[in-house]
């Protein structure tokens, strides 16, 4: 019985192992479980090309995703909306599975979809923005105006914005985006920023035995009062990556932030048994001291 019983759990990791290598991207949370789609058929479309429309079906296809049908619809109508169908709706998202069993689980997709008109970019402003000029900022969107109104290339300026913020300090930024549509299928993009304030580098300590503390501090490039580069951490971790114990990463960090100085201070935690440290200040992000305020 024993070797029955193993030799059957066996056979479920095999085919585990067979179904989770057939992703062809694998976007799953829980790598035990999931779906695979399997096929995807979409209909009530009316305008889109049937290029487009396999494009659509051939990104879903083969791809492991978690068994969650909100995520779903918000994942095939981002690929309508990289295509220009902005307005698209999703009528109705049906997973079917084949195998109820399986790991992943194979499913097949059902879609009834209304495309909408298909948008060109038209203006993009920024509101309020201090640090950047808006040609700064604009440089950040890897799309012209008159272009078809990507989702994903949208996605990607404003990440670029959000990283370009982070090397000038400004670490507690938000940007609000609007989009404003016209009856001649061309969409009109606003950004609204709320900046906060610009921190700057504070102190830097580093817990490790003297000599290899030294060496580290010379390495070190950003000065006391300088404007703080969230890039830069990363950026001097994988320079003095020889200094530093292999098992060394950002975790090792701690980051202190100081909203009422508008400072980060950093510890470098080496060599814990060389921490003679008796407190070590508590972050005051912007939120919990604006409620201590009030």
């Amino acid at each position: 019985m024993t070797s029955l019983r193993w030799a059957l759990l066996f056979v479920v990791f095999l085919a585990s192992s067979l179904l989770s290598s057939q992703c062809a991207k694998d976007d799953r949370t829980n790598k035990n479980g999931g779906i695979v789609v399997t096929d995807f058929t979409i209909t009530g479309t009316q305008t889109i090309s049937a290029t487009d429309l396999a494009g659509i079906t051939g990104a879903m296809i083969g791809g492991c995703y978690d068994d969650d049908s909100d995520e779903m619809e918000e994942r095939v109508r981002a690929l309508f909306q990289d295509r220009g169908y902005f307005q698209v709706e999703v009528k109705s998202l049906r997973v079917k599975p084949r195998d109820p069993l399986g790991v992943p689980k194979p499913v097949t997709l059902e879609g009834e979809l209304s495309e909408g008109s298909r948008y060109k970019l038209g203006q993009v402003s920024f509101v309020q923005n201090r640090a950047f000029t808006a040609e700064e900022l604009r440089e950040q969107f890897p799309i012209k105006k008159g272009a078809l109104m990507e989702r994903e290339k949208i996605a990607m300026g404003l990440d670029s914005v959000r990283k370009l913020y982070a090397t000038r300090g400004y670490l507690d930024y938000v940007s609000i985006p609007e989009t404003t549509f016209s009856s001649n299928a061309v969409v009109d993009f606003r950004l609204t920023f709320e900046e906060g304030p610009q921190y700057h580098m504070g102190k830097l300590e580093i817990v490790a035995e003297k000599e290899l503390a030294a060496r580290l501090h010379a390495a070190w490039k950003l000065a006391e009062g300088d404007v703080y580069d969230n890039t830069y951490l990363d950026d001097f971790l994988a320079a003095a990556h020889t200094l530093l114990p292999a098992n060394f990463s950002r975790a090792n960090v701690q980051i202190i932030q100081n909203c009422p100085e508008a400072l980060i201070h950093l510890r470098l935690i080496i060599d814990p048994t060389q921490d003679t440290s008796k407190s070590v200040p508590k972050s005051v992000p912007c939120e919990e001291h604006d409620k201590e305020s009030k």
